[in-house]
């Protein structure tokens, strides 16, 4: 089993044990390498193309489960560009500003886990490598997330968008 299987049956276990003393709920598993740059809500960077890890990665995927009203979906996009990271960066820091505050993961600030309770958005607790861009706009539950690093002379970024129910 690939990760990519196992994080969607590991999710599925987790939602379908929880939501089974609800009598009437939907049930189902999602996955699939059709995701376009629409399914995410943002624009690919002009003159970007897919980028693939190796032979057997994918540049796009859909990842989801869900159980009546529990659920989890990601979908998930990776490009390359030959152009700077600071311009992708500066690209997409302004397009995701359509969907609210955006949250630089350079700043320490956006690091700062937020209560337990709290549906604010947070940054992973590792700081992106010098060069390197990490934005997320959103709530905890429904967010955008685009990473972009040096690859070469261009650039190498990844654009997500996870939506948890619950």
């Amino acid at each position: 089993m690939t990760p990519r299987h196992s994080l969607a049956v590991l999710a599925f276990v987790l939602i379908s044990s929880t939501a089974a003393a609800d009598g009437d709920f939907s049930l189902g598993v999602e996955g699939h390498s059709r995701t376009e740059a629409t399914d995410v809500g943002l624009p690919v960077y002009a003159g970007a193309v897919p980028f693939k890890d190796g032979d057997d990665d994918k540049s796009a995927v859909t990842l989801g489960a869900w159980a009546g009203k529990f659920g989890l979906k990601v979908a998930a996009l990776k490009f390359r560009a030959a152009t700077s990271t600071e311009r992708v960066a500066s690209f997409y820091a302004k397009e995701l500003a359509r969907y609210g505050d955006v949250l630089d993961c350079r700043d320490p600030a956006a690091r700062v886990k937020p209560p337990k309770d709290s549906d604010r958005l947070s940054c992973d607790s590792h700081e992106p490598k010098a060069g390197d861009y990490e934005y997320r706009v959103g709530t905890a539950r429904n967010f955008r997330v685009v990473s972009v690093r040096r690859d070469g002379e261009g650039a190498r970024f990844d654009m997500a968008r996870v939506d948890l129910r619950f």
